[in-house]
């Protein structure tokens, strides 16, 4: 009975004070944490973004010292009509390692020995040279040079262990982006 009689004084007590709730400016730890987090990814989203479809931005590893640069979309599934559905979550970029480049990273291609296809517009199909890690990637000026001119992307990539699968990508904004990213190398 105490218990109970306590447990009702209590919650009257903290109904008629403020001191049992947290107000607005006071703040959890964990709280303050994850607003300081979520600050500083809506920061770097800025700093990278270059226009609706594309970011740009450099990267270098603490061990290696290897400078990675990048300029990236995200692609939408595609279906057999060849035209894009779902999200835009499967990524798309051209990179360069210190001044090594560009290379072209196509979706979640992670099938050891196979390798990417990108077609621009109606040009014909290029192989992009990853197959996953099992070899060296080479370049592929070629590719970035039709994607400067293009408007769409079309791509298949391969997933192990499940195969292959398709994407669209809107170019719109590359060529800004390949500029940036040109930039950013540079500094």
């Amino acid at each position: 009975m105490r218990r109970i009689i306590f447990a009702l004084m209590l919650v009257l007590l903290c109904t008629f004070t403020a001191s049992c709730a947290i107000t607005s400016s006071q703040q959890s730890e964990p709280d303050k944490l994850a607003d300081k987090s979520r600050a500083w990814a809506a920061a770097l989203e800025k700093k990278r973004r270059v226009n609706d479809n594309w970011s740009a931005y450099c990267t270098i590893d603490n061990v290696t010292k290897l400078k990675r640069c990048y300029a990236g979309s995200f692609g939408q599934s595609m279906g057999v009509d060849g035209e894009p559905y779902g999200p835009k979550n499967i990524p798309f970029q051209v990179y360069f390692l210190n001044q090594s480049g560009p290379y072209v990273m196509v979706g979640y291609h992670t099938y050891p020995g196979r390798t990417p296809i990108v077609r621009i517009d109606k040009n014909e199909p290029m192989q992009v040279y990853d197959d996953a890690g099992v070899s060296e990637p080479r370049t592929n000026p070629a590719l970035v040079q039709q994607m400067l001119a293009g408007q769409v992307a079309r791509a298949r990539y391969d997933v192990w262990p499940d195969g292959s699968r398709e994407m669209y990508i809107d170019l719109k904004g590359f060529g800004e982006a390949w500029r940036r990213l040109n930039q950013l190398r540079s500094e």
